[in-house]
């Protein structure tokens, strides 16, 4: 199980990025019903787990509370002051609907400004391994290319080298005119918008594509079909 030093360092805050049946997870952990929607629910008692429709879940109880992943990213928030937390899937689709800015709005809705959070990003593909159409970026250019306007856009025409070293190779690009799309960078273009501030926020280096077979991709079962699936489970709870 992998932990980010920031919220590690938030004294009443657990939480983790592991696989899906690892022993170190919470019992009973709340995940809504992923389905790359914008929507943040906030956790009630009686709520039933894949049940409800959203990619973000808001708590200040002790309940533990997840998402599962397996390339998009994962990303954990905690008040400083350990009041609250949440756990956002952010996918493309998720991140370009504005999940990301309806988080933020929920922690500040309960009092709690954008300058007391930190944020943690979890293992996610990497641009070195996230081939895009021109059509992809043609859509995101058109609707959010204010947040790179003054530097540099979140993809490069170029495939880049893997930021750890790789256990598996990355793809080698299957279309032309195609882009390598950073979807942590996204993300972070995202977070500042909404107010959240660089040094409150923790990206993981890891790749799940090429980093290690033990983290699941699923870009890369759809290039190994013969690839066992499995998940992310990235989990985070109050302590009573």
């Amino acid at each position: 199980m992998q932990q980010a030093n920031n919220l590690g360092a938030i004294a009443g805050v657990d939480h983790g990025f592991c696989a899906i049946n690892d022993p170190g997870r919470p019992d009973e952990v709340f995940i809504c019903k992923q389905v790359h929607s914008a929507s943040v629910i906030e956790w009630q008692p009686g709520q039933v787990a894949n049940t409800i429709e959203a990619d973000a879940v808001f708590t200040h109880t002790h309940q533990p509370i997840a998402v599962i992943t397996a390339d998009c990213l994962p990303i954990l928030f905690a008040s400083k002051d350990a009041q609250q937390v949440a756990a956002v899937h952010g996918g493309w689709k998720g991140l370009q609907r504005g999940i990301i800015a309806n988080a933020v709005q929920r922690f500040a809705a309960a009092g709690i400004a954008a300058d007391q959070l930190q944020v943690a990003i979890g293992p996610s593909i990497k641009p070195c391994c996230y081939e895009v159409s021109e059509g992809f970026i043609a859509q995101l250019q058109a609707e959010q290319r204010h947040l790179w306007q003054h530097r540099q856009a979140p993809w490069s025409s170029v495939q880049p080298a893997p930021r750890q070293t790789p256990e598996i190779a990355p793809p080698a690009a299957r279309q032309g005119d195609s882009a390598w799309f950073d979807l942590s960078r996204y993300a972070l273009m995202l977070l500042q918008a909404a107010g959240v501030k660089r040094e409150q926020i923790e990206v993981s280096e890891v790749c799940t594509y090429c980093t290690s077979p033990t983290f699941a991709s699923y870009r890369r079962r759809t290039h190994h079909p013969e690839e066992a699936k499995t998940l992310i489970y990235s989990w985070i709870a109050r302590r009573p």
